[in-house]
């Protein structure tokens, strides 16, 4: 797996926000109405070994390849 850039972010809201969707979140904090108390943005050569990524396979196929493969 390729290396990736981690960001850590830690946006505190009022309950009525539990279910936001994170585009809202950031809007909510950058607007003032929810605290953003962490930010941070790292290099990580290795994913895989993070303990916060969960295995997906989201970076790992090229979109140009998934097409390549549909064509018969």
């Amino acid at each position: 797996m390729r290396p990736l850039i981690k960001h850590t972010i830690v946006i505190w809201t009022e309950p009525a926000l539990q279910n936001a969707e994170l585009v809202e979140l950031a809007e909510q904090a950058i607007e003032g109405d929810a605290y953003c108390s962490k930010h941070v943005t790292g290099y990580t050569s290795d994913p895989e070994t993070d303990p916060d990524w969960d295995g997906t396979e989201f970076f790992g196929v090229d979109e140009d390849e998934e097409d390549e493969g549909d064509t018969p």
